[in-house]
């Protein structure tokens, strides 16, 4: 996660990038981590925020079979229902719908997708369809637009005579690009990550808002900060951005989003590809199929659910027949192969979801790692891409239940609530669906404490089983024979937390049942 200004050390240098262009739309492309996409850079290689980092436009990444599967294994089933499914295949259905690669016609998707259900905002709701979409986007091989206007490729803090008083300490600040000649100083430090799709030029705007960026560096991290031109202009707009919040929706994907898996997918994208390793040839091509070769973009993917055995619910072996095309001494050619899937390309779960810091992270996702590149056989010896993503992608939405927070070091009595939950909702005035699901019989919850000490960090978990439905009351004591009641908690299978900064030396806790 980046660091915000207030948490950077006393020093800080900050330069401003000023842009000047024709485009008006951006995509960026994700892919494995490039060596110089450290921490220093702004980067956090791991799946808590950073799963990969932006591509240049020839190194994308990308599927090259026509149809992915999908699929919900039993923890997702026991917490999100068929509400949950539903919200899920909403996501999907708006990629199935996207007309191929060669059809789109750009002008046909908006700039802005986001609405607000008020109702959902005031009852801290998050969208489960509209998560669902931003990280399948992600996993089609796209990254954060916004984000990646401008990219850090390597900095050295600057030390300016400029400062000024800010907050928690003094902010050192250079303004570069205002005065002829100073348009290079920053050449080689900072670089375009992001494309207009229909001219494929680097540009700083994303779905018609344009961006500056300022760089801020501390002696051990910076980042770049995209900033929008005009101050009323829409900003993070993108699905491929992941602008979530309580009450937000996405309708579905914005022009820049479809137009970066328009050229991902493009008949006219060739990149020399091998094909996954569950593929095989078929009929009289069966032992002499072509693997590895140049191929265009698969134009379009579809994604279906993976069969499930009706007693057992285990997931059943598929076998998609497909027309592989590719090029051979430049004539277009195809075979017939077959695709036997034995588990789903994109599994959907709930779990809990920690990364072993205070926070309540919304989900986790597999990563880049497994995503096979192809620099090598495409000519670009030792570099990022392009290649293929291969699966399976597994997506864990956390079990999102009741976050309080001390108020202060003074007080860990006093305590503040910044709940959020997931939720289906749409821009009407439709009942909410709040998750979990109603349940029955026996169910285990966790209340999960972070201590915070100014030398220790550390959680503790509880994790009773009982009743669905039943309460629970987490207690505090400085004695063992002294109770206070610090907040009431009930069971429906969520995972509550507590981040907790005592106030006196001697502490004890328990949770137990009312």
């Amino acid at each position: 996660m980046r660091l915000t200004l207030q948490k950077f050390a006393l020093c800080l240098s900050v330069a401003f990038l000023i842009a000047s262009t024709l485009e008006s739309g951006a995509f960026a492309l994700l892919g494995p981590f490039e060596t110089w996409m450290t921490t220093t850079n702004g980067f956090v290689p791991s799946v808590e925020s950073d799963i990969g980092g932006p591509m240049c436009l020839s190194n994308g990444y990308r599927w090259n079979v026509p149809v992915v599967t999908y699929g919900f294994d039993q923890s997702f089933l026991d917490y999100f229902g068929t509400n949950g499914v539903a919200a899920v295949e909403g996501a999907i259905q708006i990629l199935n719908n996207l007309p191929p690669a060669s059809q789109i016609a750009l002008t046909n998707f908006p700039f802005e997708s986001r609405h607000i259900n008020y109702q959902a905002h005031a009852e801290s709701l998050v969208d489960l369809k509209s998560e669902t979409l931003s990280l399948l986007v992600e996993h089609m091989g796209l990254a954060q637009p916004t984000r990646y206007v401008y990219v850090l490729r390597q900095w050295n803090p600057v030390v300016t005579n400029n400062s000024e008083a800010y907050d928690y300490g003094i902010l050192l600040y250079e303004v570069f690009g205002e005065a002829p000649g100073d348009t290079n100083i920053l050449s080689g430090v900072v670089i375009p990550r992001n494309y207009d799709p229909q001219s494929l030029n680097a540009s700083p705007y994303v779905n018609e808002t344009l961006y500056t960026g300022v760089v801020l560096t501390s002696p051990n991290q910076s980042y770049i900060d995209a900033l929008a031109a005009d101050p009323l202009a829409d900003t993070l707009s993108a699905v491929a951005d992941n602008s979530m919040g309580a009450g937000v929706l996405y309708q579905g994907l914005t022009r820049d989003d479809v137009g970066g898996l328009a050229y991902l997918l493009s008949t006219n994208n060739v990149n020399y590809e091998t094909l996954l390793p569950s593929v095989a040839g078929v009929g009289s091509n069966s032992n002499s199929f072509v693997n590895g070769a140049w191929r265009p973009g698969v134009d379009k993917i579809t994604f279906i659910p993976q069969s499930v055995d009706p007693q057992s619910g285990a997931f059943l072996p598929m076998t998609n027949c497909y027309t592989d095309s590719y090029i051979t001494n430049g004539v277009l050619m195809q075979q017939q192969l077959k695709r036997v899937i034995s588990q789903p390309d994109f599994l959907f779960s709930a779990g809990d979801v920690s990364y072993g810091s205070p926070g309540v992270p919304f989900f986790s996702r597999t990563g880049t790692t497994n995503w096979l590149n192809n620099a090598t056989a495409n000519g670009n010896t030792s570099g990022a891409g392009p290649g293929v993503i291969q699966p399976q992608v597994q997506i864990v939405f956390n079990k999102l239940g009741r976050m309080l927070d001390s108020e202060s070091y003074f007080s860990d009595e006093t305590i503040i609530e910044e709940s959020e939950y997931w939720g289906s909702f749409d821009v009407s005035t439709n009942a909410l669906v709040v998750y979990p699901m109603p349940q029955t019989g026996t169910n285990t919850m966790t209340v999960r404490m972070w201590l915070t000490l100014p030398n220790l960090q550390r959680s503790f978990d509880w994790s009773p089983a009982s009743q669905t439905g039943s309460p629970f009351a987490f207690q505090t004591s400085t004695n063992l024979n002294d109770w206070d009641t610090i907040f009431s908690v009930t069971n429906n299978g969520s995972i509550s937390t507590y981040m907790n900064s005592p106030s006196s030396a001697s502490r004890f806790y328990r949770l137990i049942p009312q």
